[in-house]
């Protein structure tokens, strides 16, 4: 009887223990289940240098956000995807968005108490972050010493221009660009400008009259403009785009098979924009290229740009001097130079539109839309599209052959949200010639309720034009193509 006791005493442990080993092995364990994942989707943006609020590299800070993880992933808002399921296949999208099984472990591994389990059993690592690989040779730019940005003619802005030297003995492709901002809290973008030629000149020049610290350069570069060659009126003679980088961007590699050509002799101008409705400290961007030979059987790709009119009245019950189109202009032209009063009459005249567009009555202005459409001029295969707007933009949209039979959705980011931004290549580029049309349209909340905040103070409603400052607006598609 005893020993039949004890047997059943055995066997009831063992039981318990394989129940124990079975309850173990279903629920995820963070190093087991959730490591693979967020190393995968998360750790890009979550990690100790990246640019999310937190890392989740750690076991211990997973379970700390475990709750806030399932949340925000039930909710589609992480991992960021902007790009609505209307938008054209493209590159990345499955890559970066979860997939219902890693949903389903997230939300089971926080309903059982976020375990951390073995560290023998992960099996990835986390990203290292964004970086350049693929053949090649990587250079940096940087300029010589930091700079302190400071707000020109009583506005909130700051664009300065450095002059980088890539030393190009022949000319060579750019595969790729890391554009690494120093301080991120205040910098709204980054472009890096080809200036080849007079441009070149025009740009040593500048440098040298400032004693190589650079020059503020509101719109542009602040070159002389050239319309000769093709492509040069889309780039409304700008100097051709290399790189740019903007809050949110994660893409540093270009399509395989492609590169921006970048010319022998040619300088490189880094613009910056600066917002300083945080406090400004000194800083010192800089950039990696990732350099192949001319030589290379690449597909040259350039930037494309759409801009189309901002006209945001005040919404009604509102009224003032701040309401006045004529006082808008005005504060433009004082913060950013004459010349910025003339881009929202200029932006009229090329989309073929005028103010009676844009009526006044606009309600309470939570919604006010815009949009320019243009033709081809040659022929062309896409391989890129992006948008840009400010604080105040809520939708924007880039559409190939609008009202036809053809149309096609290349991007529509229904939620706008100017910390997220980032350029999108095609799963399948596609090419156009002059018969094609593309048209970018933007949706705007110029509302009482919804004004941005600057210094814990939400700003009081004005009329807003199309303008430099992070506190203006923008409307504007950008593609990335081939001629030919």
């Amino acid at each position: 009887m005893r020993n039949a006791l004890v047997l059943a005493g055995c066997l009831a442990v063992a039981a318990a223990a394989l129940v124990a080993r079975a309850g173990s092995s279903s629920t995820p364990t963070y190093y087991r289940d959730v490591a693979p994942i967020l190393d995968a989707k998360c750790t890009t943006c979550h990690r100790l240098d990246g640019i999310a609020p937190f890392s989740l590299t750690t076991a211990a800070a997973a379970k700390q956000h475990a709750a806030g993880i399932v949340r925000m992933a039930r909710a589609g808002l992480m991992p960021p995807w902007m790009p609505g399921p209307d938008s054209a296949p493209l590159i990345g999208r499955d890559k970066r968005r979860l997939t219902q099984p890693e949903l389903s472990t997230l939300a089971a591994w926080t309903a059982g108490g976020a375990t951390a389990g073995n560290p023998a059993d992960r099996r990835s690592t986390p990203s290292s972050g964004a970086g350049l690989g693929g053949p090649g040779r990587t250079i940096t730019l940087q300029p010589v010493r930091p700079y302190l940005p400071h707000a020109a003619g009583g506005g909130l802005d700051d664009y300065h221009c450095f002059l980088l030297d890539p030393k190009l003995e022949q000319n060579a492709f750019v595969t790729g660009a890391l554009i690494q901002p120093q301080r991120t809290g205040i910098v709204h973008h980054v472009i890096l400008y080809e200036a080849a030629g007079a441009q070149a000149t025009a740009a040593t020049q500048l440098n040298a009259a400032s004693g190589g610290k650079g020059w503020t350069c509101f719109g542009g570069p602040g070159l002389p403009f050239d319309v000769a060659g093709a492509g040069a009126l889309d780039r409304l003679g700008q100097p051709p785009w290399i790189a740019a980088w903007v809050p949110g961007h994660a893409t540093n590699a270009l399509p395989p098979g492609t590169g921006v050509l970048l010319h022998k002799g040619a300088k490189v101008v880094m613009q910056v924009h600066y917002n300083l409705i945080e406090a400004a400290g000194p800083d010192r961007s800089r950039a990696q290229l990732r350099l192949r030979p001319a030589t290379t059987r690449l597909t040259p790709l350039e930037t494309q740009l759409i801009a189309a009119p901002v006209e945001l009245p005040c919404p009604a019950g509102v009224s003032g001097p701040q309401c006045s189109r004529d006082q808008a202009l005005q504060d433009e032209a004082s913060k950013y130079g004459a010349e910025a009063a003339f881009i929202p009459v200029a932006l009229l005249r090329l989309c073929s539109k005028t103010l009676a567009d844009y009526p006044q009555d606009v309600g309470d202005g939570a919604s006010i839309a815009t949009s320019c459409q243009r033709s081809f001029s040659s022929r062309e295969t896409i391989y890129g599209v992006a948008g840009h707007m400010h604080l105040r933009g809520r939708d924007i949209r880039v559409v190939l052959d609008p009202g036809t039979a053809k149309e096609r959705m290349l991007l529509h980011i229904p939620a706008w949200d100017f910390h997220w931004q980032d350029v999108y290549y095609l799963q399948k580029p596609v090419t156009v010639t002059p018969a094609d049309t593309v048209r970018v349209s933007c949706t705007f909340d110029n509302s009482k309720a919804d004004q941005p905040v600057v210094g814990a103070k939400q700003l009081t409603p004005r009329y807003v034009l199309w303008g430099e400052g992070t506190t203006d607006e923008m409307c504007l598609g950008m593609l990335s193509v081939a001629r030919g």
